[in-house]
């Protein structure tokens, strides 16, 4: 058993060396950097595991070309984005920092997925609260111009409960999917 975990540690470690030698870090800060900037407005729904209902969603995103590492022949977007939503007297405004690693299907349409970090503001008539998640989803971007895209996105948030009236919490987890309009830049 042993020699099995040492045999998976030493091909994991060496295939991260090889990557490791086509990584640039902070490639922010090198010439030749581009941020390849994009906005989008997203709409859907989206449910909160504490809500009765679920509710519609909207929002806003922006991406760029990360600016913290990048890796030969992988397209990594870090993207954020803020997302309202107000149903049964919950209001929240959600703020994600998602990196996204994007495969390109075609010349036109890209998937990705990635992993994100979340703070939630939420509001209910009794209290106010903040609470921090972590989440992961995946998109589907469609260049409908060289200018402008459409996309979906589905995403779930593992989040801390909200103390939003005395005595109880609420379960803070939710999940969405949006559909968005976009440009680029």
């Amino acid at each position: 058993m042993r020699k099995n975990i040492a045999i998976a540690l030493l091909l994991l470690s060496t295939s991260l060396f090889g990557a490791a030698k086509e990584t640039k870090m902070l490639p922010i800060f090198t010439e030749g950097y581009c941020a390849e900037p994009t906005i989008a407005i997203m709409g859907g729904y989206g449910k909160y595991s504490g809500a009765q209902n679920g509710a519609s969603m909207y929002g806003v995103e922006l991406g760029f070309a990360c600016p913290v590492f990048q890796v030969k022949d992988l397209e990594i977007n870090q993207v954020l984005s803020l997302v309202h939503s107000d149903k049964d007297g919950l209001k929240t405004n959600t703020l994600e920092m998602n990196p996204r690693i994007m495969f390109k299907l075609n010349d036109k349409t890209k998937f990705g997925v990635g992993p994100g970090l979340g703070v939630i503001f939420a509001k209910s008539a009794a209290k106010n609260d903040t609470v921090f998640g972590f989440n992961v989803g995946a998109s589907l971007n469609y260049d409908i111009s060289s200018d402008f895209f459409i996309g979906i996105e589905s995403r779930y948030q593992w989040a801390q409960d909200a103390q939003l009236s005395n005595g109880a919490k609420t379960d803070m987890n939710n999940c969405r999917t949006l559909i968005k309009l976009g440009t680029h830049f």
